[in-house]
Formats: C-alpha cells, sequence, structure tokens
C-alpha cells in the first residue's frame, strides 16, 4: 500500500518535466528513430496536453521506412502511456472508499469492454485517450494487456501515417 504515493509522485514528476520542456521536443528529431520514440513517450506522457507526435511520424515516414517509425513511435506512445496508467492505478484511494458501489461497476464495465476501447481509442487519434488510461489504472486493468493493447493499436496508426508520409 505504500508503494501507491511513490507511483502517484513519480507519475505527476514525469508529467511536469515533460510539460515543461515540451517546446524543446523539435530538438529530439536530430536522434532519429530514437527521437522519433522518444518524443512520441513525451507526447503520451504529458496528460491532456497536445505534443506533435503524429507530424513527427508522417514526417519520419518520409526519412525511415515505414515500418521502423511506426515500430519506434508506438513503442514510446504505449510506453509513455503508462504514466496516466499508474496514476489511474496510484490515485485510486482517493475516490474509492466514497464511492465503493460505482467503482466496482465501473470496473466490471471496464473489464467487460475495456480491451476494445483501449484499442479504439489508441488507434484513433483523439484527446480522450489520457482519460481511457487513467481509468484503465484506476480499475487495476492488466498492465500487459494495457500496455499490448496500445501498442497495436498505435502500430497500426502509425504505420499508416509514416506510409502516408513515405508517400509525399
Amino acid at each position: 500500500m505504500r508503494k501507491h504515493p511513490f507511483i502517484f509522485g513519480v507519475s505527476i514528476l514525469v508529467i511536469l518535466l515533460a510539460v515543461i520542456f515540451r517546446d524543446r521536443l523539435s530538438e529530439l528529431e536530430q536522434l532519429g528513430l530514437l527521437g522519433i520514440m522518444l518524443i512520441n513517450f513525451l507526447a503520451s506522457a504529458t496528460i491532456f496536453l497536445p505534443a506533435p507526435a503524429i507530424a513527427t511520424v508522417v514526417a519520419g515516414g518520409a526519412l525511415y521506412s515505414p515500418l521502423s517509425v511506426a515500430l519506434s513511435s508506438s513503442f514510446g506512445a504505449a510506453t509513455g502511456d503508462v504514466v496516466g496508467f499508474l496514476l489511474g492505478h496510484s490515485g485510486k484511494n482517493l475516490f474509492y472508499k466514497k464511492h465503493h458501489t460505482t467503482f466496482l461497476v465501473v470496473k466490471d464495465l471496464f473489464h467487460t469492454f475495456g480491451g476494445i476501447l483501449i484499442f479504439l481509442v489508441a488507434f484513433i487519434p483523439n484527446p480522450f485517450f489520457d482519460v481511457v488510461g487513467i481509468l484503465a489504472g484506476f480499475v487495476h486493468y492488466p498492465l500487459m494487456r494495457f500496455f499490448a493493447l496500445i501498442l497495436v493499436g498505435r502500430l497500426i496508426r502509425n504505420f499508416l501515417l509514416a506510409s502516408f508520409g513515405s508517400a509525399l
């Protein structure tokens, strides 16, 4: 139980660092595929703030193979999305005691439909993914399943985006 405040604090720290340094993201492009991975990690770790991740995937597709860009960007994004998951997981106790019944209903619904929701929201660019990641952590959705679903959804999306970039 003591690990939750630590995880919560680390999650907040990663989010703050990503927000503070988001203006310097374009400098990471000079690192090639590693830079694309780092940009996508930071873009996904900055909860509720837009970052130029999609643009770097399209631009990267013009420079590198679409599969390499898709793999590096998707791994970075999926890893960054774990920050929101951990934030939700560690913050559960703030809500749980007062709203136990609501929590159980949401947990059952999410464990039933969460897989398809995570995949679709990871595949379709939208501003709501952070909420889904926090909710997945909050209801203790399996972390490895969460990561795998994000990775596959982002991999398909980023491959299509990088392929578009290579066609330009």
